[in-house]
């Protein structure tokens, strides 16, 4: 799959899933083939991941995609994590580096206390001190990408990070407090009574000030995990090894069965399919983020390999944002042309057609309080073509040449070419624009690079609507009359009544304001929903407890797989 935002798309604790997550031999036990569906394979072995892209980021404080996510999963330790339970289909929130945590009733300050014997991998402590200081590198420019809940809750208003030369005298975000070495307490601007959930973030995993080497933290981040790194040559492969100084006993998400982990980038999709379904020696190990191509789905019905078969659905939805600082699109009449004029059928059979991909009318998941039919505009999923044309007379439309941005992945530009093709149709005059995945969204979230017409993805960070809205919708944070970082249509709706709903404390309150924020914001036609991604897998058949997490977007899991037998 081409990434979606964000990574760890957690859903409250022990909630019981509607998504489904079938296993390997389709028995829907969350455990792999062959009579072993509770078994976690030996330990040891190599486990091979092949990849469309290289991550877009493994720095934590800018990892914030799916696919990236799950890889720094195996590097990166949180305050609180979310495991997927496959035998009761609930996914469960744990205290990861966290020992305990408590709240004030209002919900605005929050102490959490680290376990003990907590370790880099080079044997140096894990320190409150370098939580504290990774959530304030999140605050910098160049951390852009990561997730915005520190700039978003935290109450340091004007604090630029820690590489601005005297930045509050030198003491960082003060309202965030390092104790001591093990207490570490936030205070909030807002009351958020799912915080916990919030510390699943990977801002708010720990960096020791020493190693940081800034926008270069990338290459090689130092492991709080059960994985460190060996090598990484970008967009060729990396190499995960054992960190030795992790303790199994500190960490109830993590499994760490395999020995290595080796991801190879680049490889087309549709080859990787062929070497997994023939299931070759050196193969049997081997798994793909990328999912079945539609080419090769009849396939999967092979006796050979539909008992290493593994399907999902996610949270994530997908939509087109139409870019609002663009003078074109500032015109709704035109985005209303763009909306009906998008044959949702024609987008979704570029995406591999009704086995790997559904058309939805919301951003928000069908199954998560808050959703709403959309009822404004009703358009069909193949959408209303002289509606389209009605509108772009009344937009005084007069061809001008609009730009389609997608991932150049091969599902991603062929949803983009059937989006092109739709909109040729009703007289829009659509350019493609290809941009590679390893930093498609820091492109588009450049006002200088992005295009007019963004395809994108969100995955909501935990279940409530506001990590749905006003990341999608909302203003950054920190930068009064800018949209926020992944607020891609660069919409200004709603933001006075988003201020308003972020002061109330009750809970459903919160939840129901921005439901109707969102059916109200969608009149002005800011995006068009798109689809929900439905994943197919085949893996290696010497592979074990293969499971697709629907907490990070219906990846294969990395951090409870194991290998059958070891060489």
């Amino acid at each position: 799959m081409d990434h979606v935002k964000r990574t760890g798309m957690a859903i409250a604790t022990a909630v019981t899933l509607t998504l489904t997550a079938v296993a390997c031999g389709g028995d829907d036990t969350g455990g792999a083939s062959g009579g072993q569906s509770t078994g976690a394979g030996a330990k040891g072995g190599t486990v091979t991941v092949y990849a469309v892209n290289d991550p877009e980021h493994l720095d934590p404080a800018r990892n914030f995609v799916t696919d990236s996510g799950m890889i720094g999963k195996l590097i990166t330790r949180t305050l609180t994590d979310y495991r997927y339970d496959a035998k009761s289909k609930k996914i469960v929130l744990e205290k990861d580096l966290a020992e305990s945590y408590e709240s004030t009733p209002d919900f605005k300050t929050w102490t959490f206390t680290l376990k003990d014997g907590l370790k880099y991998e080079d044997g140096t402590p894990i320190l409150a001190a370098d939580i504290k200081y990774n959530v304030e590198r999140s605050f910098a420019a160049d951390m852009a990408e990561g997730a915005p809940y520190g700039k978003n809750y935290m109450d340091c208003a004007g604090y630029k990070g820690p590489y601005v030369g005297d930045n509050n005298g030198g003491k960082g975000c003060a309202a965030i407090e390092a104790k001591d070495e093990k207490t570490i307490v936030f205070k909030l601007n807002r009351a958020v009574p799912s915080f916990d959930g919030t510390t699943t973030m990977k801002i708010f995993a720990p960096v020791p000030k020493a190693k940081d080497t800034k926008t270069q933290y990338d290459n090689k981040p130092v492991s709080s995990g059960p994985y460190k790194i060996e090598t990484y040559t970008r967009k060729k492969q990396l190499v995960l090894v054992r960190n030795t100084e992790w303790d199994a006993k500190t960490d109830p998400v993590r499994t760490a069965l395999p020995d290595k982990f080796i991801f190879k980038f680049g490889d087309a999709e549709a080859t990787v399919d062929q070497r997994l379904i023939a299931d070759g020696a050196a193969d049997q190990s081997s798994l793909s983020f990328a999912g079945v191509q539609p080419e090769n789905i009849a396939k999967t019905n092979q006796a050979n390999v539909k008992d290493r078969l593994v399907e999902s659905t996610d949270i994530c939805r997908r939509y087109i944002a139409f870019n609002q600082q663009k003078p074109l699109l500032k015109n709704q009449k035109l985005r209303e042309a763009l909306y009906y004029g998008l044959d949702r059928t024609s987008y979704r059979d570029g995406r591999g057609g009704e086995r790997l991909a559904a058309v939805v009318d919301s951003v928000i998941p069908q199954d998560m309080q808050g959703y709403q039919p959309e009822e404004t505009f009703k358009a069909p999923p193949e959408g209303d073509p002289e509606k389209a044309k009605a509108l772009l007379k009344e937009a005084g439309y007069k061809g001008e040449k609009l730009t389609l941005a997608t991932a150049d992945s091969g599902l991603a530009t062929k949803a983009a070419e059937a989006a092109q093709a739709s909109w040729k149709n009703v007289g829009i005059n659509v350019e493609i624009q290809k941009v590679p995945g390893d930093n498609y969204y820091s492109t588009q979230q450049q006002d200088s690079a992005a295009a007019d017409l963004i395809t994108a993805g969100w995955c909501y960070d935990w279940a409530s609507l506001t990590t749905i809205v006003p990341s999608v919708f909302g203003p950054d944070a920190t930068a009064p009359g800018k949209a926020a970082q992944n607020n891609y249509g660069r919409s200004q709706a709603g933001w006075d009544k988003m201020a308003e709903i972020a002061k109330e404390s009750d809970k459903e309150k919160v939840e129901q304001g921005l439901a109707d924020l969102y059916t109200e914001i969608m009149k002005t036609a800011p995006v068009v929903p798109t689809l929900q991604d439905l994943n197919v897998y085949v893996v290696g058949s010497n592979l074990d407890n293969v499971v697709a997490d629907p907490n990070s977007g219906g990846l294969p899991d990395l951090t409870q797989i194991g290998v059958k037998k070891v060489s």
